[in-house]
Order: structure tokens, then C-alpha cells, then sequence
């Protein structure tokens, strides 16, 4: 009972005191005052606080970001001056566990076998069996069975192969040489208790324990700050999780909206964040892994003398007279551990050959004009969108309290916007139309990408991706299904019209008119007039007439062929023309007698 009261009072004093070593140990650590999150997944810290108390400084960094710090860290203000920064050095896995005499390799798992070899030589401390023995362990053995096991080819394992340590179950044994310089053998199954007596050696198991541990659990360290002269600012790099962006768009009449926008942000860390200026930066400056923390070392040449030499002395384990061996009455000479010399030549030679063989064809390449100008519909696309920095910060409202572990949802917006529900039609085919909406944006920021739930009427419209918005840009968003408005087609038709022909770098360039008639007409069931937007199969280089007005899609690189249907009716049909400039690049050995033919009747050349 005293035993155990004794132990209880001895742990609950050390979790007093790890309790006491952490707060001492939080307490050191400069407070956080502000955050910038990046779309890299990298976080940007900036800690701010007094140097040279009687505390010290310390910057917090888990295990696995302590890199990231190491190859970032910046001192920000003029007051503080910092001498020097320190942190435990960390060993990795491998290197601890070959200190301590374990298997290197972190993925090999650990048996008692491999801890009893790795403390071979050392004094140690064995209990089991209601005994305690002190010695130095000179090997691990195994005892052969009285029935020696049978091998697979149905033969009778040799003692050697019984013999060999852990491979007998239930027999394997430590040897173990007292102070008093008896060998005793110690039956392994017995073992209950096994201790070093070196404490520098418990350390290196340790130490095997902590780098694992660490590699895993990622806990958190300190860079001590050594310096003095008042307060500064530390800033550093950390691995963050990625903060996105998502919208709701409030959609009214006239093209007037209301665009929300919010950030989701993550705290993963161990720290509360309290009273945190944050600020999320819309870009993605480049940031990548580099292992500093660790030490490292290098190779060099082994260069060795001319002359090989042994580090085993010759007459170690014999006598000259035992390596001349013995002369018996027939004559012939016994030689023990004497090697012969060989010597040997060979040659060998080889020849091969390779060919191949293939034939030509027609090459054909169909591209914009840049002789034959029908118009630049990409320049309706009005605002282009202008940046005038790599990254856009967007800074929250107001600070940040964040618990560790918890996530949020910041303001990220709140502006008005331009934006119009429309109906979209991928080309020229009939069939059912989708709802979109067509998004200008007039901010002045630049809006990273995102999820955006558009809301219209009163409710839920759809949703849709945003793409990464400049100032001035338009993008069009498909969010649904528009059952009401099918279009029709009742014709189609197209020809081309040769206008120039180039010869260069040996083929022949065509410069031509492709002109695309189509009669359609749309049928409008819903009670609500529809700005029906036609996706026309062309690029910018292209003349359109018979639509109401023509607008341009960057994102597609397709014009717009635009529509007004009345509410509740049935249009007439309506005749579409588009003429877009090209050019056909043909191999000229590709040319046949009936493209020659066509190029002479052709009345536009």
C-alpha cells in the first residue's frame, strides 16, 4: 500500500511538474499579432514582444514546420536586437534508432530480439524468474531442439541452423558475463525486466523514441530568442490549410446585385488565436519544401594506401608453424586457409542494324486569318481586367479570436455587383436551354475563385464555380435547367470562299471565308421575357448579322449571338449569318488535282 501511495504521489508530481515546465514554457512565447493566409497553403506569422526579460523569447513551431521557419524567418522593428536563435537539434528517425543500436529503417518494426542485439557489450540489469542478474550481454543464442525440426526438402536441420538466435520459439537465450566474470545464461521467456546501467545509453533509446514520436505527432517546439533592447517583430512561415472562398449572389431587377463574399479559414494549430489581425491574400507566390532542421552530412573519398592492409593481426588466432602446416610420410603438403591465385581472359564482340521507313501525307491546319479581317468580336468583351500588384490582400474587418482546432467563416465582402440572369445555348442545336447569369465585376477588387449560390426572385436560383475575377471582367455562369425555352432549328448550311492563297515555308497557306447560314426560331413558355444567349462555333475574327446584339465569351473564345424572347410566345423564324476569316495551311505535297481545281473556279480569288 505504501508502494502504491509512494507512486501516486510521485506521478501526480511530475504532471505538476510537465504541467508547470509547459505553461513556463508557453509563457516564453511571443504573442501572435497578425496572420496573412495564402492559396498556397502556407500561412505567414508575425509575432511581436519583448526581448531580454527574465523569461526569455521563444517563437512556437510544431516539428514539422520547423523548416519552414528556419529558411523564412525575418526580423521586422529597429528597437530589439536579436543575437542569436536556438532549437533542440532533431534527429531523424533513422539516425536515433541506429544510435541506440535498432534497425535504421523506420518502416522495420522493433522486436525484443533486435533491442537485446543492439545491447550487446553494455551492462545491464536482468529481473524474471524471481532473480536479479547483473552482467554484460555477449550474444543472443538460440538452443537446438531435442527433435531437430525438419527442413522443407524433408532433411534434418543441422544444429548451426537450430542454433541461430530467435530462430528455436521459446528458447532463445541472453549470455550474459557477470562482474564476477561467470558467463550465465538467461532464458529470454523469463525476462520480465530488463534495464541499462549506462544512462547515457537509455538516453539514445530515448531520444530512438522521441524522433519517432515527433515524427508522427508533430509536437510543438521552441526557437529560443536570445537578445535584448526592447520589443521586436518576428515573422516566419508556417504550412496552413488552404482558406477558400465562397459567394452568394443576390440577383434583383435591372442587372443590380449584391455580391457577399466569405473566407473560410481554419485554425489547426495547438494555439488559440486571440485578438489576430488576419489577412487573406488572393495570389500564389511561389513557396515550396527544403530540409534544414536536421543535420545533414556529406561524403567524402575513402582514400586508402597502395599497400592493403589488415586491421586483424596475422597471428591472431594462429602460429607461423600452423600456417606452414604438416609434412606427412606421403609427401604432400596440408595448406590451412591459403588461397591460389587465377588468372583468366575472355573477349566477346557484337554488331547490329536498324531501319525504318514511313510515308508522307496530306497535313491540313485550320486557324484565324491574319490577312482576311472580318472584325475582333473579342474587344466587346469590354475590361479586361487590370492588376497592379502580384498579390491582392484582403484584409478582415476586425480581429480574429479563434480557438485551436475550430474553424470560422470571415467576411470577406460585401458590394454591389452587376449581374443579369440570362438563358444559354451551347450552339447552334435544338434543344433545351440552361439558366445562366451573366456576372460583371465592378469592384475593385479582384475576386478569387470560389463557389457562388446565386439567389433570385426570392430564393435559390443555382450555383456555379467562380472563376478568379479581375476588376472589369465578365464572366458568364451556367446554374440550371431551363425547361421553358427550347430553340429550333430548320436549317443549316455552310460554305467557304477562297480569298487569298500564300506560299510559305513550303506549303500553302489559305485564306478563306467561312460563311455559317442557319434558320432557327425559339419557343418561349415561361411568363417572363428571356435575353436567350447563342454560343456561336466561331472565333473572334468573325462577322455576325440577324441577332439581336453580339457579345463576346473569353473563357470559351466564342462569340454570342443574342436573343430577346417575349414572354409566352413563339417567335418568328430568323435568319443568322456568320462569316469568320480562317486560314488552311496544306503540305503542298498534299495538294491534288482537285484542290487545284477548286482554287481556279473559285470566283473570290
Amino acid at each position: 500500500m505504501l508502494h502504491r501511495v509512494a507512486f501516486v504521489s510521485a506521478s501526480l508530481s511530475s504532471l505538476f511538474l510537465c504541467a508547470c515546465g509547459h505553461a513556463q514554457r508557453e509563457a516564453r512565447a511571443l504573442p501572435l499579432e497578425r496572420l496573412r493566409l495564402y492559396e498556397t497553403g502556407v500561412g505567414y506569422f508575425e509575432r511581436e514582444g519583448e526581448l531580454g526579460g527574465p523569461r526569455g523569447a521563444a517563437v512556437p513551431v510544431p516539428s514539422g514546420h520547423l523548416d519552414d521557419a528556419l529558411e523564412s524567418l525575418v526580423v521586422l522593428g529597429k528597437d530589439g536586437k536579436v543575437e542569436s536563435i536556438a532549437f533542440d537539434s532533431r534527429q531523424s528517425p533513422a539516425v536515433a534508432r541506429a544510435r541506440a543500436g535498432l534497425p535504421a529503417e523506420t518502416s522495420t518494426a522493433v522486436r525484443l530480439h533486435d533491442v537485446l542485439l543492439g545491447l550487446r557489450g553494455h551492462d545491464v540489469v536482468v529481473r524474471g524468474g524471481g532473480k536479479r542478474i547483473r552482467g554484460r550481454i555477449v550474444d543472443v543464442i538460440g538452443v537446438p531442439d531435442h527433435d531437430p525440426p525438419v527442413a522443407e526438402d524433408g532433411k534434418a536441420s543441422t544444429t548451426a541452423d537450430a542454433e541461430q538466435a530467435g530462430t528455436t520459439v521459446g528458447k532463445t537465450f541472453l549470455l550474459l558475463l557477470t562482474r564476477s566474470g561467470r558467463f550465465r545464461r538467461v532464458d529470454v521467456a523469463t525476462v520480465g525486466d530488463l534495464q541499462p546501467v549506462d544512462p547515457q545509453l537509455r538516453a539514445r533509446f530515448g531520444s530512438a523514441l522521441d524522433a519517432t514520436v515527433a515524427l508522427r505527432s508533430n509536437d510543438r517546439g521552441l526557437l529560443d530568442i536570445d537578445g535584448g533592447g526592447g520589443p521586436v517583430r518576428i515573422g516566419y512561415l508556417a504550412e496552413t490549410p488552404v482558406w477558400r472562398a465562397s459567394y452568394r449572389l443576390v440577383v434583383a431587377d435591372q442587372g443590380a446585385a449584391a455580391l457577399q463574399g466569405w473566407a473560410l479559414v481554419h485554425n489547426d494549430t495547438e494555439e488559440d488565436w486571440q485578438d489576430v489581425a488576419l489577412e487573406l491574400v488572393n495570389g500564389r507566390p511561389d513557396s515550396f519544401l527544403f530540409p534544414m532542421a536536421a543535420p545533414r552530412y556529406d561524403r567524402r573519398e575513402l582514400v586508402v594506401p597502395e599497400r592493403e592492409l589488415s586491421s586483424v593481426p596475422q597471428l591472431l588466432s594462429t602460429t607461423p608453424d600452423a600456417m606452414w602446416g604438416d609434412f606427412v610420410d606421403d609427401g604432400t603438403i596440408e595448406l590451412g586457409n591459403v588461397g591460389t591465385i587465377g588468372h583468366g581472359s575472355g573477349s566477346g564482340s557484337g554488331a547490329g542494324y536498324g531501319s525504318g521507313s514511313g510515308s508522307s501525307g496530306t497535313r491540313v491546319r485550320t486557324g484565324s486569318s491574319g490577312l482576311v479581317e472580318l472584325g475582333d468580336l473579342a474587344a466587346l468583351a469590354t475590361g479586361a481586367g487590370k492588376e497592379s500588384r502580384t498579390v491582392f490582400a484582403y484584409a478582415a474587418a476586425e480581429h480574429l479570436d479563434l480557438a485551436a482546432g475550430r474553424s470560422a467563416m470571415v467576411p470577406l465582402l460585401d458590394a454591389p455587383m452587376q449581374a443579369a440572369m440570362i438563358t444559354w445555348i451551347d450552339g447552334f442545336t435544338a434543344g433545351t436551354a440552361r439558366h445562366a447569369i451573366r456576372v460583371d465585376n465592378t469592384t475593385a477588387q479582384t475576386l478569387p475563385e470560389g463557389t457562388v449560390a446565386v439567389y433570385e426572385g426570392g430564393g435559390f436560383a443555382g450555383e456555379a464555380m467562380l472563376p478568379r475575377l479581375k476588376p472589369a471582367e465578365r464572366r458568364f455562369l451556367e446554374i440550371g435547367d431551363d425547361p421553358d425555352l427550347e430553340l429550333d432549328i430548320a436549317s443549316s448550311e455552310q460554305r467557304e470562299e477562297p480569298q487569298l492563297l500564300v506560299f510559305e515555308r513550303g506549303a500553302l497557306v489559305e485564306h478563306l471565308v467561312r460563311i455559317t447560314t442557319v434558320e432557327l426560331s425559339w419557343r418561349n413558355r415561361s411568363g417572363q421575357t428571356r435575353a436567350v444567349h447563342v454560343v456561336v462555333p466561331a472565333g473572334s475574327n468573325t462577322e455576325i448579322t440577324g441577332a439581336d446584339r453580339i457579345d463576346f465569351d473569353l473563357d470559351r473564345g466564342r462569340p454570342l449571338a443574342i436573343f430577346t424572347a417575349a414572354p409566352a410566345s413563339e417567335s418568328k423564324p430568323r435568319r443568322v449569318v456568320v462569316r469568320e476569316g480562317i486560314s488552311r495551311t496544306v503540305a503542298f505535297d498534299g495538294i491534288d488535282v482537285a484542290a487545284l481545281e477548286r482554287y481556279v473556279a473559285a470566283a473570290s480569288l
